[in-house]
C-alpha cells in the first residue's frame, strides 16, 4: 500500500510539473503570437504560421517515430541508451545532409520561396535538423522520467523567442525574417540546453557507435507505425491552415492562428498526463495500465471542460485586448473549435495508452479516422465558410477521432466503456491531488 501511495504521488508529481512545463511552453508561444500580430499584422503572422507549420511537417516526416520508440525500448528494457542514443545519431546526420540538399536544389531549381521568400527561404535548411534534434533529445529525456530537464530545455527555447522577438520588435527591426530566424535560433539553443542535461559525456560512445544501424532498424520498424498517427495528427491540427490560406489568404491564416492557439491551450492537461504515462504504461501490466489510463482520461476531461467554459467566456476581451480589433474575427472560430479540442484532449492520453501497450497501430488508425474526417469536411467547408467553415471541421473531426480511440481502447482493454465514463471517489481524489499539487507550485514564492 505504501509503494503504491508512492508511485502515485511520484506519478502526480511529474504530472504537476509537465503541466507547468506546458502552460509555460504555450503560454510563451502564446507571446509570441501577441508579439507577431501587434507588429507584423494578420498577414505577416499568417505568413510565419505557414513557415513553422511546414517545418514541423517536414520534422514529422524524418524523425520516422525514433523518438516515441526510443521511449518505449527504454522502458522495455530491450536496449541500451547508448544504444538508442547511437541509432538516432545515425537517423539524425542522414537527415540533415538529405534535407539541407534538397532545400538547397529547390532553392536554385524553383527559387527561394515557399511561404516566405529571400533569405528567410534558406532558414528551411537548418530548421528541421534542429527540430527533429530537440525530439530526439527530449524522448531521451522522457524515456528516463527526468521531466525537470524537459521543462528547462523548453522553457529555454520559449524565452529565448519570445526576448529575440520582444527585443527586434522594441527596436524596430522585426521582419518575417527575423521572426522565423528567432524561432529557428530558439530550437538551437533548445537541442544544446537538451543535450547539457542528458550528460553526454556520461554515455559509453563505443558501445553507442558501435554498429548503430542494427538498434535504428528495430527503432524504425517500431516508430514508423505510430509515426504515421503522429503524422496524421499533425496533418489534422495544421492542414486546415493551408487550405484556409488558399481560398481566403493569409490574413485570414493568421485569425485562425489565434483562435487554434488559445483552444489549443485546453491541451496544456492532456499532453502533460499523456508525456508522464508513455513510459508507464508501457511497464505496466494489463488490467494496472488500463485503470491507470481511464483514471486520467477522466480527470483530463473534467478539468480540461472547466478550462473551455472559462476560455469561452473571457474570449471576446482576451482576443482584442492582446491581438487588437482586427483579430475580432477569431473569436467566433474560437468557440466552435472548444467543443472537439476538449475531445482530443482525451484522445491524447487515450493515444498515449494504445502506443504504451505496444499498439502504435491503434492509435494510427484512430488518428486517420479523423484525418479522413478533417480533409472531407474541410474541402466541403472551408471553401463556402472560410475561417468559420474550418472551424467546424476541426472540431467534428476530433470528436469522430474520440469515437474512434474509444472503440480501440475498448478492444484492448477488454472493459466497457461505461467504466471509461463513470466518476468514481478515486478520481476525484485524483483530482484533488493534482488540484492541490499545481496550487502549491504557483502558489510557491522565492524565501527571503
Amino acid at each position: 500500500m505504501a509503494a503504491q501511495r508512492a508511485r502515485a504521488g511520484g506519478l502526480l508529481t511529474n504530472i504537476n510539473l509537465m503541466f507547468l512545463s506546458q502552460a509555460v511552453a504555450y503560454g510563451l508561444a502564446f507571446a509570441v503570437r501577441v508579439v507577431l500580430a501587434q507588429a507584423l499584422g494578420d498577414e505577416g503572422l499568417g505568413t510565419y504560421s505557414l513557415f513553422y507549420t511546414s517545418v514541423l511537417v517536414a520534422a514529422g516526416v524524418a524523425n520516422l517515430g525514433v523518438g516515441p520508440a526510443s521511449v518505449y525500448y527504454l522502458n522495455r528494457g530491450a536496449y541500451s541508451l547508448e544504444r538508442l542514443a547511437g541509432g538516432a545519431l545515425c537517423l539524425w546526420v542522414a537527415v540533415a545532409c538529405l534535407w539541407g540538399l534538397a532545400v538547397a536544389l529547390f532553392g536554385l531549381l524553383r527559387g527561394p520561396e515557399a511561404f516566405v521568400s529571400g533569405r528567410a527561404f534558406w532558414l528551411y535548411a537548418p530548421a528541421v535538423p534542429a527540430l527533429v534534434a530537440y525530439l530526439f533529445l527530449a524522448a531521451f529525456l522522457q524515456g528516463r522520467e527526468r521531466f525537470g530537464a524537459i521543462f528547462l530545455a523548453g522553457a529555454s527555447q520559449g524565452f529565448c523567442s519570445v526576448a529575440a522577438l520582444g527585443t527586434l520588435w522594441a527596436l524596430g527591426r522585426l521582419d518575417i525574417f527575423a521572426a522565423v530566424a528567432s524561432w529557428v535560433g530558439s530550437f538551437l539553443l533548445a537541442d544544446a540546453v537538451a543535450l547539457a542535461l542528458l550528460r553526454p559525456w556520461r554515455l559509453r560512445w563505443r558501445e553507442a557507435l558501435d554498429r548503430p544501424w542494427q538498434a535504428l532498424r528495430d527503432q524504425i520498424r517500431y516508430g514508423v507505425q505510430g509515426q504515421v498517427g503522429n503524422l496524421a495528427q499533425l496533418l489534422n491540427y495544421r492542414l486546415d491552415h493551408y487550405l484556409v490560406g488558399a481560398f481566403a489568404g493569409r490574413a485570414a491564416v493568421g485569425h485562425y492562428a489565434v483562435a487554434v492557439g488559445l483552444a489549443e491551450s485546453l491541451w496544456w492537461l492532456a499532453s502533460a498526463v499523456s508525456y508522464v504515462l508513455l513510459p508507464r504504461l508501457s511497464a505496466l501490466g494489463r488490467e494496472e495500465a488500463a485503470s491507470l489510463a481511464q483514471g486520467a482520461a477522466r480527470s483530463t476531461f473534467l478539468t480540461s471542460l472547466a478550462g473551455a467554459a472559462a476560455l469561452a467566456a473571457l474570449s471576446p476581451l482576451l482576443v482584442t485586448a492582446l491581438f487588437g480589433s482586427e483579430f475580432r474575427a477569431s473569436v467566433l472560430p474560437l468557440g466552435l473549435l472548444l467543443p472537439g479540442a476538449l475531445a482530443n484532449g482525451v484522445t491524447i492520453v487515450l493515444g498515449a495508452y494504445l502506443y504504451g501497450r505496444g499498439r502504435p497501430l491503434y492509435q494510427t488508425a484512430a488518428v486517420l479516422t479523423s484525418l479522413l474526417a478533417t480533409v472531407v469536411l474541410d474541402l466541403a467547408l472551408i471553401p463556402w465558410l472560410e475561417v468559420v467553415g474550418a472551424a467546424i471541421a476541426s472540431s467534428l473531426a476530433y470528436n469522430i477521432g474520440l469515437a474512434a480511440a474509444l472503440y480501440l481502447y475498448r478492444r484492448l482493454s477488454g472493459r466497457p466503456l461505461w467504466q471509461l465514463l463513470a466518476l468514481g471517489p478515486g478520481d476525484l481524489a485524483l483530482l484533488w491531488q493534482l488540484g492541490r499539487g499545481l496550487w502549491r507550485r504557483l502558489g510557491a514564492r522565492p524565501g527571503p
